[in-house]
């Protein structure tokens, strides 16, 4: 599973996003976090207290809700209180295109492994924000990829029929100069 990860830092500091991607295995969890891979074991003291085993270490980290953001949670690693909004791919999608784009241009990607049942449209076509582009089956339900943004899109990087992974590239869609449009 892919998801995106926001540190809340405090004010005057910019917050940090990391792409987040982890897989169960036999021996425990397989991470990728920021691009640095890590083979994690992982055990459960209670409900939100993990201990993490990481090569010679071991790590408690506790998961509490964060009260002022629903998607947020707060993290606590050897002490120290670390806010974090953790983003599946679904909300993360769900969030670009309730905030929409703003030029330049935009990747689709997918949010989940799944299979490209249809594609609705061809590269070079025209595509308001919101508007379907090709439609994904996964976990038994059909989904709907839709444009973050209005513009013309550039390429189509899947066929019908295709399987693709959490992350795969589905479509890049490019804001129209105003002199095109």
């Amino acid at each position: 599973m892919q998801f995106k990860a926001t540190l809340n830092v405090p004010k005057g500091e910019t917050a940090e996003s990391v792409e987040v991607e982890f897989e169960r295995s036999a021996a425990g969890i397989e991470a990728s976090v920021g691009g640095r891979k890590y083979s994690l074991e992982v055990s459960v003291v209670k409900p939100g207290v993990f201990l993490l085993h990481w090569g010679s270490r071991s790590i408690e980290v506790s998961v509490l809700p964060s009260e002022n953001v629903s998607s947020a949670s707060t993290v606590s690693i050897g002490g120290q209180r670390i806010s974090v909004e953790i983003l599946d791919g679904r909300r993360l999608l769900q969030r670009t295109v309730r905030r929409g784009h703003r030029g330049g241009a935009a990747e689709i990607r997918s949010p989940m492994p799944g299979k490209i049942v249809r594609v609705l449209l061809k590269a070079g076509a025209d595509v308001v924000a919101g508007q379907g582009i090709v439609v994904m089956e996964a976990m038994k339900m059909q989904n709907e990829m839709k444009s973050s943004m209005s513009g013309r899109i550039q390429k189509i990087e899947v066929v019908e029929g295709e399987t693709v992974r959490s992350g795969d590239l589905i479509a890049v869609v490019e804001s129209i100069p105003d002199s095109e449009s």
